[in-house]
């Protein structure tokens, strides 16, 4: 009986979801841990800010096509061939974009910038695999896609390794090795008819951009206000203040990615119940936003704790995990679970325009707040997670009255019929 109960959760898609994000963390820890230690606190500091700016990159893209594929119809050959045309059109604009903007400022070399270019198509083209693997619900093999990434990545960093220094040339070639193998792996474990190629039409790629768009540029604004805060950061302190900001978020982020996974989950859930009433959706959106911010407020509080006494495991000897900067993150995965089930309500019931925007106010207070605190009062680097923490909460309160409390409270604001079935007609529209 107690096995067959055992047995039940773990093939539930939920525990899929959160095992999943936990393994992906596993990685992406591992892997900037031996940034830090490779590397030092200036090393790291430059890492994670081209890390940002491909996770930007890749959330748009994710955003845009990702998103589209679990919400649209992506079984209509017009659809589809709307999701391969943008692809490869976001694909191509965000990597030139991108790796010239970097190697042009000074960030990188030019050898360096190839690299970048190279690991961050291969970062879009990876998750938009993942992304079908999630909205077909199979969760449990996105395992197996990150268990092959990470071990190509670090096989080309114990490679290179051997053969010579390690560099940040060396970091963005393992991780263009590793998520290349990645994507063959996921195109290996989703079904056949995934995999089918359709032609491309115009009205395809419009259809796509016309609901992407907004909803690309509303899930970008997390990793914009990260790599905007980082570039802050890098501009008034240095490289080696951002890898001590760095070292404490990298310290946090299992946790983060956690929250993460289960807002996709949550996303994917609305898409297959949205036929309920909104009030329904918003009370599930409110029962996991508050069981999230529990759980990453406690998590954050034991990792402060522990900080001290292992924070060294993901620094090396160089330099040290800052205790202020960790209890700072821990507030921001809070912030972050405010958001996020709300967020994706809003995304499936038709209110992106109103999701970005209160976003667009919450990133903006965020990133006046850290240059406030650097630059004018010249106040330490640790303060800027409290600052990014502050726009979350704030951004979890303007969605919630602006973006929701319309379609549960429809007397409040005049409109009548049914809201949530007139959503789903504006997300396929």
């Amino acid at each position: 009986m107690i096995a067959d109960r055992i047995g039940r959760i773990v093939r539930a898609p939920a525990a899929g979801a959160a095992v999943a994000q936990v393994w992906q963390a596993l990685g992406s820890f591992l892997l900037q841990v031996l940034a830090a230690w490779l590397l030092g606190a200036s090393g790291l500091g430059v890492i994670s800010l081209s890390l940002g700016v491909i996770v930007l990159a890749t959330t748009l893209a994710s955003g845009i096509i990702g998103d589209s594929l679990v919400i649209l119809d992506r079984g209509d050959r017009v659809v589809r061939g709307g999701l391969e045309g943008m692809a490869v059109i976001i694909c191509l604009l965000s990597v030139l974009v991108t790796a010239g903007s970097m190697v042009g400022l000074g960030l990188l070399t030019p050898v360096e910038g190839v690299w970048f270019g190279l690991a961050l198509g291969a970062f879009q083209l990876e998750e938009l695999v993942r992304r079908i693997l999630m909205a077909t619900m199979r969760f449990w093999r996105l395992v197996v896609l990150d268990s092959t990434a990470l071990v190509f990545s670090l096989g080309t960093l114990g490679i290179c390794y051997l053969n010579g220094p390690i560099n940040v040339g060396v970091f963005l070639l393992a991780l263009f090795v590793g998520q290349t193998a990645g994507i063959v792996a996921g195109l290996i474990l989703i079904s056949a008819d995934e995999r089918t190629v359709v032609p491309v039409t115009v009205a395809g790629i419009r259809q796509v951009a016309l609901f992407g768009t907004m909803r690309g540029l509303q899930v970008s604004v997390t990793p914009g206000l990260l790599t905007a805060s980082r570039t802050i950061v890098i501009l008034i302190l240095g490289q080696a203040a951002l890898g001590q900001v760095e070292a404490a978020r990298i310290f946090v982020a299992p946790a983060l990615l956690i929250v993460q996974g289960l807002g996709s989950y949550l996303l994917t859930s609305y898409v297959r119940d949205r036929r309920q009433p909104a009030a329904r959706l918003a009370a599930r959106a409110r029962n996991a936003s508050l069981k999230l911010c529990g759980a990453a407020l406690a998590a954050g509080a034991a990792l402060t704790l522990l900080s001290p006494y292992l924070g060294h495991l993901v620094t090396g000897p160089s330099f040290s995990v800052d205790q202020i900067a960790v209890a700072g993150w821990a507030l921001y995965v809070a912030g972050s679970a405010t958001v996020q089930p709300f967020a994706s309500l809003g995304a499936v019931l038709g209110r992106q325009p109103i999701v970005l925007a209160c976003r667009a106010v919450d990133a903006t207070i965020a990133l006046s707040l850290v240059w406030l605190l650097l630059g004018p009062l010249g106040l330490s680097a640790s303060l800027t997670p409290y600052a990014l923490a502050t726009g979350l909460f704030l951004g979890g309160i303007l969605v919630r009255q602006f973006a929701l409390r319309p379609l549960i409270h429809p007397e409040s604001t005049g409109s009548t019929g049914d809201l949530t079935t007139a959503r789903t007609c504006d997300v396929h529209a």
